[in-house]
């Protein structure tokens, strides 16, 4: 059932928690790439409601994340950057939020799924590239 609580879905969704949180610090990926297709596929919800559950947990992971790379000696993380990024990520979330008004979910998935596989192949093409 969508949205449900009961003993075996809140041990899924601490679990699904867990493994976000794992590989977005690892990889340095949002939750959406765990959260969202985990949330539809095994949970049952809505492409919008899980887009919008991976957003809202996203903000603690990102803070805490940032943090401990901060204070890892091996990592240097320019503030610069990710300042002048803040500026127009507020512009854009607003109309990525305006965008996931107008389409169906259906449309949001496959946009959704065509987008982790254009970037999937980007990234093994990329990898084959780089030597060591």
């Amino acid at each position: 059932m969508a949205g449900e609580f009961s003993a075996n879905m809140i041990f899924f969704y601490l679990g699904l928690g867990l493994l976000a949180g794992i590989v977005s610090a690892t990889f340095g990926v949002g939750s959406g790439i765990i959260v969202v297709p985990a949330l539809t596929i095994i949970a049952g919800l809505t492409q919008k409601e899980a887009q919008g559950i991976a957003l809202v947990v996203m903000v603690p992971m990102a803070l805490i994340g940032a943090l401990r790379y901060h204070f890892n000696p091996d990592i240097h993380l320019d503030f610069r950057i990710a300042l002048i990024m803040a500026v127009t990520v507020v512009v854009g979330v607003n109309i990525g939020a305006n965008i996931v008004g107008a389409v169906s979910n259906r449309q949001l998935q496959f946009g959704f799924a065509c987008f982790l596989i254009i970037v999937a192949i980007r990234m093994v093409i990329s990898a084959l590239k780089t030597t060591v």
